[in-house]
């Protein structure tokens, strides 16, 4: 804690010590008699014990008051010199943009799921960055563009980890199909499969080219810290526009750092590209479906996003007059109350 005005407590102090000095010399002086009548007090009320007592409830009351006196010039000193707190404060918005880019063909249904169930603790923790989803198969889809509305985002996020879920139960025989499975299936498809006849499936080198463009502020804000988690078994099974490396070029290019998070199944090769392709972005590569690999996956993501964090801060004076205040109020109080039993 610190003083604004340190000058005006040292000011109330003396003020105080004066005091203290002045009302010590005068209850030490013998004050002479200067006219006007004597009461006779007879001894016999000196000795009465009630007439002691409260003699000494004055003589007690008095030094109180006294105290209370001092307390409050002090206090009041206090209140004038301005105690404040300086704090380091986070800006309200990160400057940072997150997209979530998936891989919604079948092969990657448990992966994404798992992951999305994860992430969701990340997007809570957010306090201003942006967020966004890509999905992709045959072709991508901005399912969610970049956004501060964390509440939408964990909307859009528990639609697609219901409908991989209830995707992965109908292919494990656990639910029979229904016209909920059909519409849950539908939300995490429709888009993704355009051209699918001619082109193919999983074409991941698209997909992440896509996320690529959807910062569409790049040129207006190159300053902005800007991430992509992508989720893929990197199994092309079409032809694709733009390939996984290349799509890592263009990330790279545009200061994208990519998070690779693969299947368990991967084939050795696609799995050295996509590691190749994430690492060249300045990101780090990840695999493995289980939950708890999962859970350690976007541990270790979110801690490597803090560290990408160019969050600004500005150094704030908080000033703390609310107890000294009620201090004051309360030696106040307590002055008059006692002012009033010495009928001062």
């Amino acid at each position: 804690m610190e003083l604004k005005y340190p000058l005006a407590l040292y000011i109330c102090a003396g003020v105080a010590a004066a005091f203290v000095i002045a009302t010590f010399v005068t209850l030490k002086l013998k004050r002479k008699y200067k006219g006007g009548k004597k009461a006779y007090l007879p001894d016999y009320l000196k000795n009465d014990s009630m007439f002691k007592t409260r003699l000494v409830w004055h003589t007690i009351l008095k030094y109180v008051l006294i105290v209370l006196i001092i307390a409050s010039i002090l206090i009041s000193g206090f209140l004038m010199a301005r105690p404040y707190k300086t704090e380091s404060k986070q800006l309200a918005n990160y400057n940072r943009d997150i997209i979530l880019c998936m891989d919604i063909s079948t092969t990657c249904d448990h992966l994404n799921a798992e992951l999305i169930d994860k992430l969701e603790d990340i997007v809570r923790e957010l306090n201003g960055e942006r967020f966004g989803i890509v999905i992709f198969n045959s072709s991508p889809v901005l399912l969610c563009p970049l956004t501060n509305d964390y509440n939408y985002i964990l909307q859009v996020l528990d639609k697609v980890k219901e409908g991989l879920k209830m995707r992965l139960d109908y292919t494990n025989g656990k639910i029979l199909f229904s016209d909920k499975l059909y519409e849950m299936d539908a939300y995490i498809t429709n888009g993704t499969l355009v051209d699918n006849e001619t082109r193919g499936s999983s074409i991941i080198g698209d997909g992440l080219a896509a996320a690529c463009l959807d910062f569409y502020d790049y040129e207006e804000k190159p300053d902005r810290t800007r991430v992509i988690i992508l989720s893929t078994d990197n199994d092309l099974l079409g032809e694709e526009i733009v390939t996984l490396p290349e799509a890592g070029e263009m990330c790279q290019q545009r200061d994208i750092t990519v998070f690779g998070v693969g299947t368990e199944i991967m084939d050795p090769e696609q799995r050295q590209m996509m590691k190749d392709t994430v690492e060249g972005t300045g990101g780090k590569f990840y695999y493995g479906e289980d939950r708890d690999m999962v859970e350690n996956i976007v541990d270790d993501i979110r801690a490597q996003i803090a560290t990408l964090d160019d969050t600004q801060y500005e150094i704030v004076e908080n000033e703390l007059p609310e107890k000294s205040f009620r201090l004051l109020v309360l030696t106040l109080s307590l002055m008059l109350l006692v002012a009033f039993i010495l009928k001062v």
